[in-house]
């Protein structure tokens, strides 16, 4: 049961990790929570859905479909809601980014129904047996696209000029502004960006786990917030371990204990780590 849970905990623990990371840019770079991360999940997985329906059942070109629903997305809530906030009181961003993602959670019900629609099965084939355990396909293709996902994330902040650009705007916005850096442009990709890894990792768990519905991006929202609190919203890495530690200590905590304890004890980590150590685990304090 220890290597069942922890391949349990490491694949759950990779979508946590995307959608913890979508939190981390866009808090790093605005210092806004952005709550409409869940919907972007949700809005992602349904357009996986539809192209594999009508287009071709390709998971890999489905993926694509999930990133650009949520790149666009992101692009528009920015471009069209966040950037006239900028500037003014938080919590007025804060309430907007809330208030967006209740507004996509009720347009999908009305769209597609709130009953939960069947993604197909991909790759369920068992592609090797660990003493007794089956590790299927779908679970090394989930993993290994959430660490390229995750690889390509660091390689662009830490080794392109634009992640120079989003690190610059992340400690100030006005002073790179002054130094000749289009601000809002960068701040926009940034979102797009977020966007789009918010919709891959939507694809990823329709896939997985063979079904979607309009509220499924509320509770993965909720905890991998929890799980980039855990790690640390300032640090990207931070909040990839974030994630991965939340699914693993989740999964065997449920063996441990019982199924029904599931979700307590996420928000109990997010609160622990609120009260004792608000930065997370490699985070930095902030103002």
């Amino acid at each position: 049961m220890f290597i069942q849970q922890l391949i349990n905990g490491i694949t759950q623990g990779s979508l946590f990790a995307l959608l913890a990371i979508s939190f981390g840019i866009v808090y790093g770079t605005l210092r806004l929570l952005n709550f409409a991360t869940g919907s972007m999940y949700m809005i992602g997985a349904y357009f996986g859905w539809m192209f594999v329906h009508y287009v071709t059942p390709n998971l890999f070109l489905a993926l694509l479909a999930g990133a650009a629903s949520g790149y666009v997305v992101g692009y528009v809530l920015e471009r069209f809601a966040f950037r006239a906030l900028r500037g003014v009181a938080r919590i007025a961003s804060l309430i907007c980014t809330i208030g967006f993602a209740m507004f996509f959670n009720e347009l999908m019900t009305v769209v597609f129904g709130a009953e939960r629609k069947a993604m197909p099965a991909f790759y369920g084939e068992t592609a090797f047996v660990i003493q007794e355990v089956s590790v299927s396909w779908m679970q090394i293709i989930l993993v290994a696209v959430a660490a390229v996902v995750l690889i390509l994330l660091q390689l662009l902040i830490y080794r392109t000029k634009l992640g120079l650009a989003i690190r610059a705007v992340s400690l100030d916005f006005k002073t790179a502004s002054l130094m000749g850096i289009p601000t809002d442009r960068v701040i926009s990709l940034t979102f797009s960006i977020a966007g789009a890894v918010a919709g891959i990792a939507g694809v990823l768990a329709a896939a997985y786990y063979n079904a979607l519905f309009p509220y499924m991006g509320n509770m993965a929202g909720l905890k991998s917030f929890s799980a980039a609190v855990f790690g640390g919203l300032t640090s990207i890495p931070g909040a990839i371990l974030g994630g991965y530690l939340l699914g693993i200590i989740e999964n065997f905590a449920v063996q441990i204990i019982s199924s029904g304890y599931r979700d307590i004890i996420g928000f109990s980590i997010l609160v622990i780590f609120l009260l004792l150590r608000p930065q997370g685990l490699l985070g930095r304090k902030v103002d």
